[in-house]
């Protein structure tokens, strides 16, 4: 395998071939921000925040393009900053108004992305207060909060790829999508282990330990 020299934010650098943006960026302590990928899991461009601008008519996303000879990489252009925080209010719009994770272990990836890019409020909220996705507390291990999932498929491919159970798809559409498990059953009630793959890999609130949620409630 060759390797392919291409420049990020104007510095070189090169890196084998077949190599992701997201991954060369990274080799330069470039922090390209993503919600949707991580390292341990097959990248699939699914939250379109990593997008970066290459020169061409769209914007690529970093973690599934793979790096091209001279190719010229920016990824923090006033371009993609209000790219970025588009996509931003556009996740945060259903989102509750502060996530389990977020209010527990403070961790939420989505809410820290919110901060990066400076949204403060949400200009289209979408009174999901009328329509909520609903709670999943039936696990004795894992809580679900259906309005936090953002539909990232990162619990999806970490139940099937990492440990080989896969016990979490996709169900309804449009607004109604959300995560299933087994035939769309409550999780509790699912083949799923409690090995909390999913809880670790999830990016905001949808998946938390049910031990901080039933402590957050007290």
């Amino acid at each position: 395998m060759s390797d392919v020299t291409l420049t990020i934010d104007g510095r070189r650098v090169t890196v084998p071939e077949g190599t992701t943006i997201w991954d060369a960026a990274q080799t330069l302590g470039i922090d390209i921000p993503v919600l949707c990928h991580d390292p341990r899991l097959d990248p699939v461009g699914v939250c379109r925040v990593c997008a970066v601008d290459v020169g061409e008519r769209t914007l690529p996303a970093a973690c599934v393009r793979a790096v091209s000879p001279d190719m010229e990489v920016r990824t923090d252009t006033q371009e993609i900053l209000a790219h970025r925080r588009v996509l931003t209010e556009l996740l945060l719009a259903d989102q509750p108004a502060v996530s389990q994770r977020e209010q527990t272990t403070g961790d939420d990836k989505l809410y820290a992305l919110a901060r990066e890019v400076k949204v403060t409020d949400i200009p289209w909220p979408d009174q999901s207060e009328r329509q909520p996705r609903g709670q999943d507390a039936s696990s004795p291990v894992i809580a679900v909060d259906h309005q936090a999932c953002i539909m990232c498929d990162r619990c999806v491919r970490a139940c099937d790829d990492i440990q080989h159970n896969d016990v979490i798809t996709r169900t309804g559409k449009g607004y109604s999508a959300r995560i299933a498990f087994d035939l769309d059953v409550p999780m509790g009630e699912s083949s799923c282990v409690s090995c909390g793959e999913c809880v670790a890999v999830c990016p905001t609130g949808a998946l938390t330990h049910q031990s901080l949620a039933t402590t957050d409630a007290g």
